[in-house]
Formats: structure tokens, sequence, C-alpha cells
């Protein structure tokens, strides 16, 4: 695993507000977006939510620096700053050509089929420990 994921979006017009600049609930959307591929390159599959476990966002922190316009290529990034019995914690950054748009940290929980709290699995645990290794 990388120690900093980096995703690259296109932003459409249907992101934007009316005066082109990305409505602020798309940032997350990007985040998301963001977190979904760094779970799948790190070899999560894309099926864990049909197993016995989910991800739920617990706590997001979002601070805006800059606006992001219509047509920009972006690079959101992911990288683990935490790993707790049943959550972990991600630092994500948005960036246009190297210039901070958006950071934030988004911890999230994991639960059982019942959406309980559950410890993570021991394979997503090893993943994200070894990601924290190489912070």
């Amino acid at each position: 695993m990388a120690k900093r994921f980096e995703f690259p979006i296109r932003v459409y017009i249907e992101d934007t507000d009316a005066g082109g600049i990305v409505y602020h609930a798309n940032h997350i959307r990007y985040l998301e977006r963001t977190r979904t591929e760094w779970l799948r390159a790190s070899g999560v599959s894309h099926y864990w939510h049909q197993r016995e476990y989910s991800f739920v966002v617990h706590k997001i922190n979002l601070k805006y620096s800059r606006p992001i316009l219509m047509d920009d290529l972006i690079t959101v990034t992911a990288c683990v700053i935490s790993c707790k019995a049943a959550s972990f914690t991600l630092q994500q950054e948005i960036y246009r050509d190297g210039i901070l748009l958006a950071s934030g940290e988004v911890e999230l929980a994991c639960l059982d089929a019942n959406m309980q709290p559950r410890k993570l699995p021991e394979e997503v645990r090893t993943l994200l420990r070894a990601q924290l290794d190489n912070n």
C-alpha cells in the first residue's frame, strides 16, 4: 500500500453551482470516491459492504481553502493517520496543480450486519497498520 494514495478526478458542470464553483457538499463526494478507490487499490474488495461488516463515516472535519472550478482536474489523496480497534482515521486533501484546495480528517467506524460497532477485520487492520508504519 502506498504511503499516500492519490486519485485524479475531473470536475463536471453537474458538480458546480451557478457560478461554476464546486458545491461544498461535493467535496465530500470526492473524498468518498477516493476512499473507495484507495480500499480497492489496497486489496480490500469493493464487496466489503456485502459481507459481515461495513464502514460508515463517524466524523468528518473539512476545511475549504480555495474554490474548485468546473473542468478542473483535481487530485484527491488519502493517508491513514490512526487505527483503533473498531475505527480508523484518514487525512484527505484535494489539490489542483499542487495547490491545496481543501483538507480534512475522516473517521470511519466498522459496523457489523446489525449496525453495531465491531472490531476491524484482521486483514483490514493489517493493511491499515502497515500504512501507519510507512508514515
